[in-house]
């Protein structure tokens, strides 16, 4: 790593080199760029090393990491290879290895150019050894980063599908989370191909450690509870967001312009990293602090990536580690496995309570049920036997009007006409009494079901209506099937809702309208039609139409009972009250009542 003679600002070939005294010497990583000896990031730089070998010749290669982002390779005056090219500038980033035979002395002088990113230079420590031992080498590293690359990769594809078929945010956080980091350390596999994309490639590398940042904080911020905090919303979390717009914006569109400000972007970049660190494991001890379940896996996964984080920022380059990743990678995927953990630990605690909440599920349900069974139970008690102390007096009244109609009294036309009003309105009240009293019988279960032939009871209904329902000039006609339709039933309450259903087509028919009534069989049920020919139903109010108090009728009369005690008795049958409608087409109104067969 250290030993190299330092010659910034100049590109010189070994010749040029040659009986020169050595300049300034330096360390792989000392200087990250050109801006400590020159007036800009930007520039040139000449690297000279030489080796000496105390035993006999031998072969050995160099491996020379990314030289940034340009450069050429010189060994004992030849040129070895070339890494982009340094004049006129393309830089091409990949990683080479040179093979030479060392003799007692071994020069090595490789040209450096960068225009193009933060880093210059001979930044990454290269490494020379026998030909076994840097395939070795390179094939651990690449065993160290397939291992955080493709195990990411795989937690990434997992905990999205997850989050496809449940939509849980988290799932489809950490796999966003592994996803990026993934796409972080997967640098190597580009390298050993050759990337001649630096900026949008490097871009691209800040991007995702900024996004691993940002979904470690939204992560920590919703299991620790601190989510609901204003510093977390207000503050962290947009800090976050900026710093991942910052590594796109910067590298691609400001600093190929503005070199002066690299400096400060990497600084901007270590200190955030840092940041992060502290805040990660502030959440994490907050978690623990208000022992939240998943809290002490929290702290893990918070606490390594912090001391990682940190070891990364104040040793930068003071270590070779050319046979594994960098610090801040392995705290990532410290994140990653952490955070994984975390999540099956999640899953693991909701497991578990839904099997305790499966396991009581019926006794809960059959206590709520028995409860509420025995609440409507009491109601409906109460509600017979308010019907009938009401209908007591109720009767008594209707008693007394009519003995005093008996008896003879002289009364005035207008006492005379006040006591017909008074029973004219007990009828009605005694009325609603005996409707409500059915509704109550049929909550109860108390509602006689006899089977009943519809062909001839429809037939006697059509007989007994059709002199009243004819009297306005509309026609009504009736249609029996030849086949004989029984159903168990109540014969006063189908009549009641018959009358309903047709006494409420009649009022929307014009005069030369028709009304029919027709019965047919449709698989197991009964189904019973009233056919208009009226105006139709808008079919804003088909919905509405059996609810209780909705009425359109053309005089503005009625209170909206009629269709509502027509579903009420259908659903008592085990059936059920439909409509179809069409503006200007007329109405159908049905009645589906379970088929009764012997």
């Amino acid at each position: 790593m250290d030993g190299w003679e330092y010659y910034p600002g100049e590109l010189l070939t070994p010749e040029a080199l040659a009986g020169r005294e050595a300049g300034q010497h330096t360390y792989s990583g000392e200087y990250p760029n050109f801006s400590h000896h020159l007036s800009s990031p930007y520039g040139t730089a000449t690297y000279r090393l030489v080796l000496e070998n105390r035993g006999g010749p031998r072969e050995l290669s160099l491996y020379l990491p990314e030289l940034l982002c340009a450069g050429r390779i010189y060994v004992n005056g030849t040129l070895a290879g070339e890494q982009g090219d340094v004049e006129p500038y393309k830089p091409h980033v990949v990683d080479g290895v040179y093979s030479f035979r060392a003799e007692r002395a071994t020069e090595l002088v490789i040209q450096c150019a960068n225009y193009s990113h933060y880093y210059s230079g001979l930044y990454y420590p290269p490494a020379v050894g026998t030909p076994t031992a840097i395939s070795r080498m390179n094939i651990a590293r690449m065993m160290v980063y397939g291992l955080l690359c493709f195990g990411s990769l795989a937690a990434a594809f997992s905990n999205l599908a997850l989050w496809f078929f449940d939509r849980d945010k988290q799932n489809r956080r950490l796999g966003l989370l592994c996803l990026a980091f993934a796409l972080r350390v997967s640098y190597p596999f580009l390298r050993s191909l050759g990337v001649p994309l630096v900026r949008p490639l490097y871009a691209l590398e800040d991007f995702c450690a900024a996004a691993v940042l940002l979904l470690a904080i939204l992560l920590a911020g919703e299991l620790s509870g601190g989510a609901v905090r204003a510093y977390h919303r207000k503050l962290a979390c947009p800090a976050a967001a900026s710093l991942c717009a910052v590594t796109v914006v910067f590298p691609l569109f400001i600093l190929p312009y503005a070199p002066l400000f690299i400096n400060t972007y990497g600084a901007v970049l270590f200190f955030w990293k840092l940041l992060a660190g502290v805040y990660l494991l502030f959440l994490a001890l907050r978690g623990l602090r208000a022992f939240a379940p998943l809290g002490r896996y929290l702290l893990c996964a918070a606490g390594l990536y912090g001391v990682s984080a940190a070891v990364s920022v104040l040793a930068a380059n003071r270590f070779e580690p050319i046979r594994g990743a960098w610090p801040e990678e392995y705290g990532g995927f410290a994140l990653v496995v952490g955070f994984g953990a975390l999540m099956v630990r999640r899953g693991m605690l909701l497991a578990a309570e839904n099997r305790r909440l499966t396991l009581h599920l019926h006794e809960e349900v059959d206590r709520k049920t028995r409860a509420m069974e025995a609440l409507l139970q009491e109601r409906r008690e109460l509600l017979a036997h308010l019907i009938h102390d009401v209908k007591n007096p109720l009767a008594a009244l209707q008693s007394y009007a009519e003995l005093v109609r008996m008896g003879n009294v002289a009364l005035d036309q207008e006492t005379a006409g006040y006591l017909d009003a008074l029973s004219e309105r007990a009828g009605m009240v005694e009325a609603r009494l005996d409707l409500l009293q059915g509704f109550s019988r049929g909550e109860r279960g108390l509602l006689p079901l006899q089977p009943i032939c519809l062909n001839g009871f429809l037939w006697q209904f059509y007989e007994d209506n059709r002199p009243d329902t004819e009297l306005s000039g509309q026609t009504f006609v009736l249609e029996l099937p030849e086949t004989v339709l029984t159903v168990a039933g109540d014969e006063e309450r189908l009549r009641s809702a018959l009358e309903n259903l047709c006494y409420n087509a009649l009022s929307f028919t014009p005069e030369d309208g028709t009304v029919a009534l027709s019965l047919r069989r449709e698989r197991g049920w009964v189904v019973i039609d009233v056919t208009d020919t009226g105006a139709g139903i808008d079919p804003a109010d088909l919905p509405r139409v059996f609810d209780r108090g909705f009425t359109h009728l053309p005089d503005g009369s009625g209170q909206g009972m009629g269709l509502f005690i027509v579903r009420n008795a259908a659903l008592e049958h085990g059936g059920a009250a439909e409509v179809r409608s069409r503006v200007g087409g007329g109405s159908v109104f049905t009645l589906r009542l379970p088929l009764f067969e012997q």
